[in-house]
Formats: structure tokens, sequence, C-alpha cells
């Protein structure tokens, strides 16, 4: 067996991962993002909710970068 091996079926795809290559707290976080990837596929975003990220991390910095920049 390979260390991974991927199968495509008709409706599924199977990945099969070596045990002894990945923990498993880091496949079920890798899980997790790919679901997350695969709802917000769905939801359909417009290029606004990009202006309102950055907008939201811009606030955030200048609210925060203090305690980053004078630890």
């Amino acid at each position: 067996m390979e260390a991974v091996e991927v199968t495509s079926l008709k409706d599924r795809v199977i990945i099969s991962i070596d045990k002894s290559l990945i923990n498993k707290e880091y496949l079920l976080n890798l899980l997790d993002r790919l679901q997350v990837e695969s709802l917000s596929q769905k939801a359909n975003f417009d290029e606004k909710v990009l202006d309102i990220s950055e907008e939201i991390k811009k606030n955030w910095w200048k609210e925060n970068k203090d305690r980053f920049l004078n630890a």
C-alpha cells in the first residue's frame, strides 16, 4: 500500500492515508477545514465579503497592534 491512495468512484472520492504519516488531531482539523471550505462555496459570497473582511482586519489591527508591538 502506498502512503496516500486516492480512489475515484461515481459519486465519491476515497482517500486512504497510512496512519503512521499523520496524527489524528491534524487529520480532524484538515477535515474541518474542508467542511468550512465546502460550506463557504455553497454560500456563494460576492466580492463584498472580501471588502468586509479587510475592514475587520484593519480595525482589529488598529485596536490591538500595541499589544503585539509593545510586548
